[in-house]
């Protein structure tokens, strides 16, 4: 089907008179309504293109946004729009006369829903969105019609460039998933087979110690890099009902047998406190907390864990006797590759741990902390809502 086009019309034509109306086209049917000066003052106020026709689809006028949106100024008379071409979203050409301001004359009827793409006469397009809306006098005979056009080109650009990211995204989880993150985890669980020997000879063990204690450093960067690259995703985490207690203690097992000089006190309150959550993300939660607090306190020092509920949520708080947290920075810890100057200067770290604990809790729908501690040290909290089935 040939593209239908119009030459551009002479610059100096259109709107000649006072609010841009020829009242002496000929065959151009102008009904009064259509023609009050005052109501073409208010179209040309408004910001937007729109134009109107008589009842036969001839324009009768269009404002200066509208003459802006078309990139020429269509001749008094002419049939539908003012568009040089169209097309449809898909590229097929969308012929003047099927345009919606056409359908909607003939069939007598509003026409919502339609998308389309217009070419102006220097080769640029825009995508908008019709509001084609037939006029009738007090009598129901139709006078003509107003169409508002609404240009979405930025919005589409945007969705198109989300669009664009998220396949970015999509491919960097896949690489780090299955190019980085299975090779980590074969590593750190072979140093860990290794380590568990007895006949090794004191370098090679400490050396077999050095690349457990790598491989999970990285395995940990690794997963938080996920949960942080998942950061447009839905906002809600679906998950199962988890006894809070039971993943706790597993991870706090897990972190001792690789910690073995670490003195972790748990203190468990609530045994049957329930919570709604996705349980790799729980066990990589509680894991970054208890990490951070081994990373910044004396080896010597005890890390306490406590379990405890309310009758709203259940708290996981982890503290520790190390570096503290100032009052002023408590909102930056959490920012992605955030570092206190005095965290620095103790241990090394990219500042993506804390940040991917806020984003899973936001994600479970429960809330997350940081306070200086009596005596020194810090505590780190979360909450989460306690699970309808235990509360029943």
């Amino acid at each position: 089907m040939a593209v239908e086009s119009r030459a551009p019309a002479d610059p100096s034509v259109a709107a000649p008179r006072e609010w841009g109306l020829d009242l002496d086209v000929p065959g151009v049917r102008l009904d009064p309504s259509l023609v009050d000066p005052a109501s073409h003052r208010l179209l040309e106020a408004v910001g937007v293109a729109v134009y109107t026709t008589d009842p036969d689809g001839r324009i009768t006028f269009f404002n200066e946004a509208a003459a802006r949106f078309w990139g020429r100024r269509p001749d008094l008379g002419e049939l539908w729009c003012g568009s040089l071409r169209m097309y449809w979203p898909d590229g097929r050409p969308l012929p003047h006369d099927q345009c919606p301001m056409a359908i909607a004359l003939r069939e007598r009827r509003s026409v919502r829903g339609f998308e389309a793409v217009v070419e102006r006469p220097d080769g640029t397009r825009a995508t908008f969105v019709p509001y084609p809306t037939v006029l009738e006098d007090a009598d129901g005979h139709v006078v003509g019609a107003v169409n508002v056009i609404i240009d979405v080109s930025d919005q589409r650009r945007a969705e198109a460039a989300a669009y664009a990211a998220s396949a970015v995204r999509d491919e960097f989880l896949g690489v780090v998933s299955h190019e980085l993150r299975t090779p980590v985890t074969t590593i750190f669980g072979n140093a860990q087979l290794l380590g568990d020997r007895r006949d090794l000879p004191p370098d090679v063990e400490a050396m077999i110690g050095d690349i457990a204690g790598d491989a999970e450093r990285l395995l940990g960067i690794v997963e938080n890099l996920l949960t942080l690259a998942r950061g447009d995703l839905p906002t809600e985490l679906a998950g199962e009902p988890q006894v809070l207690a039971q993943v706790l203690t597993r991870v706090v097992s897990s972190f001792e047998r690789r910690h073995p000089g670490r003195s972790v006190v748990l203190e468990i309150q609530s045994p049957h406190a329930i919570v709604e959550a996705d349980e790799a993300q729980l066990e990589l939660l509680i894991s970054n907390l208890l990490t951070n607090a081994d990373k910044y306190s004396p080896p010597s020092e005890a890390i306490e864990v406590r379990l405890e509920s309310t009758r709203a949520e259940s708290q996981i708080v982890v503290r520790d006797r190390g570096i503290g947290v100032q009052p002023d920075e408590v909102e930056d810890l959490f920012t992605t590759f955030h570092r206190a100057e005095e965290a620095r200067r103790v241990a090394s770290g990219l500042g993506i741990g804390l940040s991917a604990c806020k984003r899973i809790v936001e994600m479970l729908g429960g809330r997350i902390w940081a306070s200086a501690r009596d005596g020194g040290g810090a505590e780190f909290g979360f909450a989460l809502p306690r699970s309808p089935e235990e509360l029943e």
